[in-house]
């Protein structure tokens, strides 16, 4: 079985700042497991950086890799002796899960694992990127008209209100505690972390816990 990380940033490695070390212990865990790391910067893809992601994840999916995770720069593998395989108990082609508490979205972007057979539902994803509701400053920035961030008009917004209600109640989908893959404390459960939005000032925090005894 061929597994993969896949990472996007087309931010350079000094604009990053410590989410390196989040990369860099991901990247490390898939050494460890024999998985392919793939952290890629950039891509001929004219798109907003949100909506390259199902883009990119299906493009993969095309390839040789039976099981993708996805994570976002913000997220990192924490419990590094759980296989990214074990997440698949049947025959579901994604695992994901919801938000934190302090925000309702029933589908969090920033970390979920696929399967080759998910593909169509990707292609499906990738169809919802609304072209009139995006446009580009005079600096060549994409900018979003009229649409709060994570409505319908970002990925992780139309995944939320179109894909999910189509598919959650059949065997394409299963989701999991967002205690597994979205928190941004450690737990026992926590699988990965994701530092979203204010809670990156626990990177540097968590990233110095995790360094050896000297």
């Amino acid at each position: 079985m061929a597994i993969a990380i896949i990472q996007f940033d087309d931010r350079s490695f000094s604009e990053l700042g410590h989410l390196n070390g989040l990369l860099q212990r991901n990247r490390a865990y898939a050494a460890a497991h024999g998985y392919a790391y793939h952290h890629i910067g950039k891509i001929d893809l004219d798109l907003p950086v949100f909506w390259i992601k199902p883009f990119l994840l299906a493009h993969f999916l095309h390839t040789t890799y039976d099981t993708i995770l996805w994570l976002d720069t913000d997220a990192v593998v924490h419990d590094i002796d759980r296989r990214i395989e074990d997440f698949f108990v049947g025959d579901e082609g994604l695992v994901y899960s919801q938000d934190l508490p302090v925000w309702p979205a029933p589908f969090n972007a920033g970390v979920f694992a696929c399967r080759k057979h998910a593909l169509p539902l990707f292609q499906e994803w990738c169809g919802l990127f609304p072209q009139d509701q995006w446009m580009k400053d005079e600096h060549g920035k994409w900018q979003c008209l009229h649409e709060e961030w994570a409505g319908p008009a970002y990925e992780q917004g139309a995944f939320s209100q179109i894909i999910l209600p189509k598919y959650k109640d059949g065997p394409l989908l299963r989701e999991v505690s967002w205690k597994v893959l979205q928190n941004p404390f450690p737990t026992p459960e926590s699988f990965t972390l994701h530092f979203m939005a204010t809670f990156k000032v626990n990177v540097p925090i968590y990233l110095a816990g995790m360094q050896p005894d000297t």
